[in-house]
């Protein structure tokens, strides 16, 4: 038996009504072009891509207790070192609360963890981590392209 609610095996009918209203209540609230998040990225050096998905942290339900915020996963960036681990922490995260409120949405969950967790592992190794520049658009266009569904989508 699946425990961890952000397990895509979670069988999410165990969820009361109530649970499953308040699990939904995001607080994201406009949508933002995919194109944007992209250029806007590479245009910033990815500052931006950390401070807006830093944000998008406490715009998300917090479901479990050690769920963060914005504070907490921006913030834990600057630690040097620590930083190396947080990283992993943060993008992983914020894709399995992403899918969870798709899953809520009864949509397909549309952001590979997979891919992710490789962006950031090839980040780590010299050299290798050039493929990120192809790998790292290609999540930051699924995380928002999840966003903007969101916006659009309504629990069902």
């Amino acid at each position: 038996m699946v425990t961890d609610v952000y397990d895509p095996g979670y069988d999410l009918a165990g969820l009361r009504d109530e649970q499953r209203q308040e699990y939904a209540q995001h607080k994201i609230t406009s949508a933002f072009s995919v194109a944007a998040a992209i250029v806007l990225h590479f245009f910033t050096f990815g500052l931006f891509t950390l401070i807006y998905y830093g944000f998008k942290h406490s715009e998300l339900p917090m479901i479990k207790h050690d769920d963060f915020g914005a504070g907490r996963a921006i913030g834990f960036y600057f630690i040097p070192f620590f930083n190396l681990y947080w990283q992993f922490v943060f993008w992983l995260r914020l894709v399995e609360r992403l899918n969870f409120q798709l899953r809520l949405r009864r949509l397909e969950p549309s952001i590979s963890k997979g891919l992710m967790l490789a962006t950031l592992i090839l980040g780590l190794v010299p050299v290798v981590n050039l493929a990120c520049l192809v790998t790292f658009p290609i999540c930051i266009g699924q995380i928002q392209m999840a966003c903007n569904s969101m916006v659009d989508t309504q629990l069902r």
